[in-house]
C-alpha cells in the first residue's frame, strides 16, 4: 500500500500535458558574451517553420509562450557583422515552466535543464547514439564500395551489419518507452520508430502502454488517429475497396484489377519523388518476371500535374494500371490509407487480403515468386 501511494504521489507532480495551451519561458544565460546578440528560436509546428526573435543583453536572454505539448527548438545566435550566418547554437526542447540554458562561453556547449523533457531526451540519446555512430561508419564504409561489391557479398554482410544495429535501436527504444509511460520523449520516439509504413503489431500494444495524459496530447491525438488507419490494412486484413481515374479519366476500381490476377500491387508513388523513381526499375522488373503468371500493379500517383504524370510512366516504362485524383497529398485514395509518404505499397492476394506493405527491391520479387510457386 505505501508503495502504490508513492507512485500515486509522483503522477500528482508530473506536469498535465493536454491539449490546452501552457505558459513556458526559456531564458538563457551565456557569461562571456557583451553587449548585445540576436537569438533566434527555431521551430516547426505542423510542418511550418516559426522563428522568434529576441536580443540578447550581455549573455542574457529570454522566450516566452505558450504551447499545448512539448516542442523541440534550435536557439541560435546570428553573427553580429553577417546576420545571414548561424555563429552559435544548441538544440532543446521547451515544455511547460522554465527551461534554462547555461553556458560559459557557446550555446552549443550549454546544459540545458527543465522540469522533465529534456532530461528524457538527453537519456534515450546517450543510449542510441553509440550505435547510430556504428550505422554513420556502416554507410560510409558502403559508400566507398565500387556498384559491382555493393551488390556482391561485401555489400550483403555490411546490410546484414546494418540490419543488426537498427534492431539493437528499436530494441533499445522500445525498453525506453515501457520504462517511461509518463514521458512525452517516449510518445515522440515511438511516433519515430513507427515512422511512415506504420508496423501496427509493434507499435498498438506499446502505445497503449502511455499514460492517458501522453496520449491526450496533440501528438498522442494524431498517432492515435494513425493507429486507427493502420489497424484497417494489417497483414491479413482485407483491402478497402477504391476506385480512381486514368490517365484517360476514365475510372479503375481495384476490385476489377482484382478479379484478373492472383498477387496485386497497390503502388504510392509520384513524378517528383526521386526515391519512388529509383525504386521503379524493381517494379518493372518484378511486373515483366511475374505478370504473366497473375501478377498485376495499380499505382497511384500523388502527382498534380497530369503531363508530368504521364511523362513519368512512359519513362519509366511502367505498362500497368495508373490512377490519381491530380491532388497531390490530398489524393483521395492516400488520405483513405493513411498515406503520410511516399514511396509507399501494399501487397495483396487475390481476395484482397494484405500479405506485406512496403516492400522493395529484391524482397518484392523474392515475394511475388514465393506465392506464384
Amino acid at each position: 500500500m505505501k508503495a502504490m501511494n508513492k507512485i500515486s504521489f509522483g503522477l500528482l507532480l508530473l506536469p498535465v500535458l493536454t491539449s490546452a495551451q501552457q505558459a513556458y519561458r526559456l531564458k538563457g544565460t551565456v557569461q562571456n558574451w557583451n553587449g548585445q546578440d540576436t537569438v533566434i528560436m527555431l521551430r516547426f509546428e505542423k510542418n511550418k517553420q516559426i522563428q522568434d526573435t529576441t536580443i540578447a543583453v550581455n549573455g542574457r536572454f529570454e522566450f516566452k509562450g505558450h504551447l499545448a505539448e512539448p516542442r523541440q527548438v534550435f536557439v541560435y545566435r546570428l553573427d553580429n557583422l553577417h546576420h545571414d550566418r548561424v555563429r552559435d547554437g544548441n538544440s532543446c526542447y521547451i515544455e511547460p515552466g522554465i527551461v534554462t540554458i547555461q553556458a560559459k562561453d557557446s550555446l552549443r556547449k550549454g546544459t540545458v535543464t527543465s522540469r522533465y523533457v529534456n532530461k528524457d531526451h538527453r537519456e534515450i540519446t546517450a543510449l542510441v547514439q553509440p550505435f547510430l555512430d556504428k550505422i554513420l561508419v556502416l554507410r560510409n564504409k558502403a559508400m566507398t564500395l565500387p556498384e559491382e561489391q555493393r551488390k556482391g557479398a561485401e555489400g550483403q554482410a555490411l546490410d546484414k551489419e546494418y540490419r543488426i544495429w537498427i534492431d539493437s535501436i528499436t530494441a533499445i527504444r522500445s525498453r525506453f518507452i515501457r520504462s517511461h509511460p509518463a514521458s512525452f520523449i517516449s510518445l515522440e520516439t515511438l511516433n519515430n520508430m513507427a515512422g511512415v509504413n506504420m508496423q501496427y503489431h509493434i507499435t498498438a500494444p506499446l502505445f497503449k502502454l502511455l499514460t492517458k495524459e501522453i496520449k491526450q496530447t496533440p501528438l498522442g491525438k494524431d498517432f492515435s488517429a494513425r493507429l486507427e488507419t493502420a489497424a484497417r490494412i494489417v497483414p491479413g486484413a482485407l483491402m478497402p475497396l477504391f476506385a480512381a481515374l486514368d490517365t484517360t479519366r476514365r475510372e479503375v476500381k481495384l476490385n476489377d484489377v482484382l478479379k484478373n490476377a492472383k498477387v496485386v500491387l497497390v503502388d504510392f508513388w509520384a513524378s517528383w519523388c526521386k526515391p519512388c523513381r529509383a525504386e521503379n526499375p524493381n517494379i518493372v522488373k518484378a511486373f515483366n518476371a511475374f505478370h504473366e503468371k497473375g501478377f498485376d500493379i495499380i499505382s497511384i500517383s500523388l502527382d498534380d500535374n497530369i503531363d508530368r504524370w504521364k511523362n513519368a510512366i512512359i519513362k519509366d516504362g511502367m505498362p500497368w494500371h495508373h490512377v490519381s485524383g491530380l491532388k497531390k497529398w490530398d489524393e483521395p485514395v492516400a488520405k483513405q490509407l493513411g498515406i503520410s509518404a511516399v514511396p509507399d505499397n501494399f501487397l495483396l492476394d487475390a481476395q484482397g487480403k494484405v500479405i506485406a506493405r512496403g516492400i522493395r527491391g529484391e524482397d518484392l520479387y523474392n515475394k511475388i515468386k514465393e506465392i506464384l510457386q
